[in-house]
């Protein structure tokens, strides 16, 4: 990696035929493709590209990948684990399916950050523009329905199956591009910005409620830990940055509550979730909760609003987090690490459940009842350990500055994202693996650098 003066790095040029080349070719297919619905077979053919290549540069790299302990303990319990599985072949099926392959995730991203690096490429921002590639495909079909339609088609998902995967895309860009603007090169920040918000407004317009909370949320977790300790002159600048983003962001979200009927009685909606034996309202319906509900509101069609809620919305949210709670007690050791493991697992307590659903819309309840308490808490640990990582650089003034921002504020995105949805498992563990292993190896060089090059 060459540096400049003024600590910038300078990229060389890589031959787009040469190793480097192609492995950033197959790096930015894969992350690009990831969040999104039908690219399942270019993605496993990009990322088995990349893995190849990186076999064959691996004597050139090894050195630089290294994931730290408790990435060890978290394979070597994925790896366990089908051995003391209630379902021993299931298990199997769903370690090749999803748990292994995040893991071949993570090691391409470390692999990917070891071969780039050196030659000054792979930066955060680099990153944050791929990763904008479906938010972009999203806006574009969005202008072509408008015209069709004649204004903006709230709701409208472009190509996509749901909102969230949006949401999960738009998310991951803001950080990293977040990061960029605090910590990057000069000459990308405004088409950073404007990059951050064509990410918010893909989001407004997809009626990704969580997804819109969790990108505004991702440039505040970018930007309070980078300048909270800095000096007047530089809090004024980013103060003020924060400000248009603020507007920015105010803006959307108005849009969004205004057009955005599922915001109505949100409180009342959530709150009727605690109502009644969790399990009970999962196996048997809604009657044992729905004159108590009655009662506590003056108006018939309110009620009937929030009854449906608790069968299939954001009451039932709540309805499901609660049994899968109770489920997990039950199986402390969790079941086949199937994405099915809720309905299998309620399916014991009553054989025709009256929930209609697959998981329980929470990352950590999903994991706990997949691969049970220990394995939730490894990877709990393991993004624990990413934060710690980037909370001791997130002040450097040097090249590594960006990438400990990123550690810090794209792990408690994703600890924070679990509460809400089902976030750690399929192509979404990928994303979180990729990027994280790719931030804290490009950490790591870059921290080594600077130490050798020190008198």
């Amino acid at each position: 990696m060459v540096m400049d003066s003024k600590d910038q790095v300078i990229p060389v040029t890589v031959r787009v035929t040469s190793p480097v080349g192609w492995a950033a070719i197959f790096g930015a297919v894969y992350l690009a493709v990831l969040p999104m619905s039908g690219t399942i077979a270019l993605r496993n053919v990009a990322l088995l590209g990349l893995l190849l290549l990186l076999a064959w540069q691996f004597p050139r790299i090894k050195a630089d990948v290294r994931l730290g302990w408790p990435f060890m303990l978290w394979a070597t319990y994925l790896l366990l684990f089908p051995l003391i599985a209630e379902d021993h072949q299931g298990a199997w099926q769903s370690f090749s399916g999803q748990w292994g392959r995040s893991l071949l995730s993570m090691l391409a991203g470390a692999g990917l950050a070891a071969l780039l690096q050196r030659s000054g490429w792979g930066t955060a921002f680099q990153l944050g523009l791929i990763s904008t590639i479906p938010v972009f495909v999203h806006l574009v079909l969005v202008a072509w329905k408008s015209l069709e339609a004649g204004g903006i088609p709230w709701g409208y998902w472009g190509r996509e199956t749901h909102h969230a995967d949006l949401g999960y895309a738009a998310g991951q860009a803001v950080i990293l591009l977040a990061a960029s603007i605090v910590a990057g090169a000069k000459r990308w920040r405004l088409l950073a910005v404007a990059l951050i918000a064509a990410a918010l407004f893909s989001t407004a317009v997809a009626r990704s409620r969580a997804g819109l909370m969790f990108a505004i949320l991702g440039c505040l977790l970018v930007f309070l830990p980078a300048y909270l300790k800095q000096g007047s002159h530089r809090f004024r600048n980013v103060l003020g940055l924060l400000v248009v983003l603020g507007l920015v962001a105010g803006g959307i979200l108005l849009l969004a509550l205004k057009d955005d009927p599922r915001w109505g009685n949100m409180v009342d909606k959530l709150s009727a979730g605690f109502l009644g034996s969790a399990l009970n309202i999962q196996c048997e319906g809604t009657a044992s909760v729905e004159p108590l509900i009655r009662s506590m509101q003056d108006e018939q069609v309110v009620a009937d609003e929030i009854i449906a809620a608790v069968r299939d919305g954001d009451g039932a949210r709540m309805v499901a987090l609660r049994a899968g709670l109770q489920l997990s007690l039950k199986h402390p050791w969790g079941s086949d690490g199937s994405r099915q493991a809720y309905r299998l697992l309620l399916e014991q307590e009553c054989a025709n459940p009256a929930a209609l659903i697959v998981h329980a819309h929470n990352g950590w309840i999903d994991t706990l009842l997949a691969i049970g308490w220990l394995g939730a808490l490894l990877y709990l640990v393991l993004l624990m350990a990413f934060l710690k990582r980037g909370l001791s650089h997130r002040h450097d003034d040097q090249g590594d500055r960006v990438w400990g921002l990123v550690l810090v504020a794209l792990s408690l995105f994703w600890i924070l994202r679990g509460l809400t949805d089902s976030v750690y498992r399929d192509h979404m563990l990928e994303m979180q693996g990729f990027v994280l292993a790719f931030a804290v190896t490009a950490l790591s060089i870059s921290a080594w650098g600077r130490a050798g090059a020190q008198p």
